[in-house]
């Protein structure tokens, strides 16, 4: 997997927002986001939102049901192409969430989409999900 240092960074930001989402913090996450009316999330509690005024009470939502734990990723692949870059990983870990006495494991598969603003790589789309085990094909029908 090719890391450039610009793109190392952010990745590194990334998994640490995460963290202090997980801990109910969702400050950190936030401010790697574009406020553009095109960014996106298709986060792992379900739905979607477009446009930063959603994204970011989705971030606030998600953040406030954790109650605490501890991310890591499995990377991958890391790219760029002009102005714009995608990392995909796997997160692990042990978090509490809302609803819960005891702490659970977590296991989302994860795409982000990432692009240049002003020199600065801005998180644009997420798509996190918890679907990392190969499911049957009438799995995937709506009820």
């Amino acid at each position: 997997m090719c890391r450039d240092d610009d793109l190392g960074e952010i990745v590194d930001r990334t998994v640490a927002a995460l963290n202090r989402l997980v801990a109910g913090d969702p400050e950190p996450f936030k401010a790697l986001y574009s406020h553009e009316s095109d960014v996106t999330v298709f986060g792992g509690f379900g739905a979607y939102e477009r446009g930063w005024d959603q994204v970011g009470q989705n971030i606030e939502l998600a953040a406030s049901r954790f109650r605490g734990g501890h991310l890591e990723i499995e990377p991958l692949a890391l790219g760029t192409s002009g102005d714009l870059a995608y990392s995909v990983w796997i997160e692990r870990g042990k978090v509490l969430v809302e609803g819960r006495d005891e702490a659970g494991s977590l296991v989302v598969r994860v795409t982000h989409i990432f692009r240049r603003e002003d020199g600065t790589w801005k998180l644009i789309h997420r798509h996190g999900d918890p679907i990392v085990e190969k499911i049957e094909a009438a799995a995937v029908l709506q009820r």
